[in-house]
C-alpha cells in the first residue's frame, strides 16, 4: 500500500520530499481551511446571520457588493509589495487583518451595536475596510505559491485540490447545517451560527500559521523602480492576456446578477432546510471523483479555452432550470439541477481555475495578478449591482408562463444562463486568438 501510494498522483503533487511539492502541500491545507471557513460563515449562513440581524433583500444585495468595490484598492498591491523581497510577514499581518475584521468584528459588532440604521452602516464599514486590506495583499499570495504549480502539472494539481478541499469544507458544511437545522426552531437558532463563526476565526489562525511555512523564492521584476501605471501597461501590451481577462469579466459580471439573492431565494421563497442544501452539495466532491481524471484528459487533448466554452455552454442548462426551483417541487428539482452542475462543473471550475495564468508572463507576476483582480471584481460589483437595481427596481414583478410563476429573482436567474450562453460561444468563436501558441 505504501509503494502505490508513493507511485500515485497524489503522491507525486503533495509529499515533503522537495521544495514545491512541500509549497503544493501548504496550498492544500491553505485551500481546505478557506474552503472550510467559507462554508461556515458564507452562503446560506451568511445569509441567515443578515436576516437575523434584520437586513433585508436589498441591503444583503448592497453588503454582498461591497467586498467587490474594495477589491478595485488592489491596483495598490504592487506598490506594496513590490518593496519587499521578502513578504512572508507582510503577508500574514494582511491576512490576519482580514480574517479578524471580516470574521471576528463582523460577528461580534451586533452583540455592541442595536440601532439598526448604524448596524446597517457598520456592516458595510468593517467588510469594506476588511476586504480593502485583502485586495492590498492576496495578490501576494498567489504570485508567491505560483512557483509550486507549473504549468504541467497545473490542471491535475487544481483539481485534485479543488477535489479534496470540496469534500472537506461541504463536509464540514454539511455536519454544522445538521446542527443547524436541529436547533432551527429553538431560541438557540442564532447562537449556533455565532458559534460557527467563532470556530472559523479559529480554522483562520490555523491557516495563517501554514502559509509561514514553505520557502519563498525571489519574485522575478523586469524594473527596479515600482509604477502604479504598470497595473494596466503591461497587461495591454500581452494581447492574449488582455483578451482572456476580457474572458473573464464577461463570466464575472453575468454569474454575479443573481449571486446576492440565489439564497435568500432558496430560504425565504421554497423554503429549503440548511441540511437537504448541504446534501446536494456534498456530492460535488463526490462527482469529482469519477469525472476528475476524464476532465483532466481532456483538457490535455482539446485545451484549456475548448473545454472551458462547451462547459459553459452546458452549464447555462441547468443554471435556467434553477428558475422553475419552487416549493413544491424543491425535493427532485433542486437535486436534478445541482446534480446537473456538477456534472458539468468539474470540467469548468478546472478550466476556469487556471484562465488568469495561461496566458500570463512569468515577470511581474503582481502587475497582472493586481490587474485580473481589479478587472475580476469590477465585473462581479457591476453584475451584483446590476442584479440588486432589478429586485429593487422591480420588487413586485411576476411572470406566468405555462402554469408557473417567476419572480423578479428567477428572472435574473435566466439572465445569467443567458450570459453564460454568450460567453462560451465568444470563447469557441476567439479561441484560435486566446490559446498560447495558436495561430
Amino acid at each position: 500500500m505504501r509503494r502505490r501510494f508513493r507511485d500515485s498522483s497524489l503522491y507525486r503533487l503533495f509529499n515533503l520530499d522537495n521544495e514545491q511539492a512541500q509549497g503544493r502541500c501548504v496550498m492544500l491545507t491553505s485551500s481546505v481551511l478557506s474552503s472550510v471557513i467559507s462554508w461556515l460563515t458564507g452562503s446560506l449562513f451568511y445569509t441567515s446571520f443578515l436576516m437575523a440581524n434584520g437586513i433585508d433583500l436589498v441591503k444583503i444585495g448592497i453588503i454582498s457588493f461591497v467586498p467587490y468595490i474594495a477589491n478595485l484598492f488592489s491596483v495598490f498591491s504592487p506598490s506594496i509589495l513590490e518593496r519587499f523581497p521578502r513578504r512572508r510577514w507582510v503577508l500574514f499581518g494582511g491576512r490576519l487583518a482580514f480574517h479578524t475584521l471580516n470574521i471576528f468584528a463582523v460577528t461580534v459588532m451586533p452583540m455592541l451595536v442595536h440601532d439598526q440604521t448604524a448596524r446597517t452602516a457598520c456592516f458595510v464599514a468593517l467588510v469594506f475596510a476588511a476586504n480593502i486590506v485583502n485586495a492590498l495583499f492576496s495578490n501576494g499570495y498567489s504570485a508567491w505559491h505560483l512557483n509550486f504549480i507549473p504549468g504541467s502539472i497545473r490542471a491535475e494539481y487544481f483539481s485534485t485540490a479543488s477535489m479534496i478541499s470540496s469534500f472537506i469544507g461541504i463536509g464540514t458544511g454539511l455536519v454544522s447545517s445538521l446542527v443547524a437545522d436541529a436547533f432551527a426552531a429553538s431560541p438557540h437558532a442564532y447562537t449556533i451560527i455565532i458559534v460557527l463563526r467563532f470556530v472559523a476565526y479559529a480554522l483562520a489562525l490555523v491557516e495563517l500559521w501554514a502559509l509561514t511555512r514553505p520557502v519563498e523564492y525571489p519574485y522575478e521584476k523586469t524594473v527596479d523602480r515600482v509604477r502604479l501605471s504598470d497595473i494596466v501597461t503591461k497587461p495591454f501590451s500581452h494581447p492574449r492576456f488582455i483578451l482572456t481577462i476580457g474572458i473573464i469579466m464577461l463570466w464575472t459580471f453575468f454569474v454575479n446578477t443573481s449571486a446576492s439573492s440565489i439564497n435568500y431565494y432558496l430560504l425565504n421563497n421554497v423554503g429549503t432546510s440548511y441540511t437537504f442544501v448541504y446534501i446536494l452539495n456534498m456530492l460535488y466532491p463526490v462527482v469529482m471523483l469519477f469525472t476528475i481524471k476524464p476532465a483532466q484528459r481532456l483538457i490535455n487533448r482539446v485545451g484549456w479555452f475548448r473545454v472551458y466554452a462547451v462547459s459553459a455552454l452546458l452549464y447555462a442548462v441547468p443554471c435556467f432550470l434553477y428558475s422553475f426551483v419552487t416549493a413544491g417541487n424543491y425535493l427532485w428539482m433542486l437535486a436534478i439541477v445541482r446534480m446537473t452542475q456538477h456534472v458539468t462543473g468539474v470540467a469548468l471550475n478546472t478550466a476556469s481555475s487556471n484562465l488568469p495564468f495561461i496566458n500570463m508572463p512569468d515577470s511581474d507576476r503582481t502587475d497582472y495578478l493586481a490587474f485580473h483582480t481589479i478587472a475580476a471584481n469590477a465585473a462581479a460589483f457591476l453584475g451584483m449591482l446590476c442584479g440588486t437595481l432589478f429586485i429593487k427596481f422591480w420588487p413586485d414583478l411576476r411572470i406566468s408562463l405555462g402554469g408557473f410563476a417567476f419572480c423578479n429573482i428567477q428572472v435574473l436567474m435566466w439572465i445569467e444562463s443567458a450570459g453564460r450562453v454568450l460567453t462560451g460561444l465568444l470563447v469557441l468563436k476567439l479561441r484560435t486568438r486566446l490559446e498560447p501558441g495558436e495561430a
